[in-house]
């Protein structure tokens, strides 16, 4: 079993981790071009009876 399923991480979450920690090793100036290619949004729509919704922010789309 891999070390990061055994400590309870997805492996998308493992990989962030690991690129966050990448990203801070790096000299200042490059670190801060890394950093702003870190925040992105995911976005997506919930699809009811054959129809797309609207799009949201991930963390919106199972509230309701």
């Amino acid at each position: 079993m891999s070390f990061w399923k055994e400590a309870g991480l997805t492996y998308n979450r493992y990989t962030a981790i690991a690129a966050r920690a990448a990203r801070r090793a790096l000299k200042e100036d490059k670190r801060i071009i890394a950093e702003k290619r870190e925040n992105n949004e995911i976005r997506g729509a919930l699809w009811t009876d054959g129809k797309q919704g609207e799009y949201k922010a991930e963390s919106e789309l199972g509230k309701k």
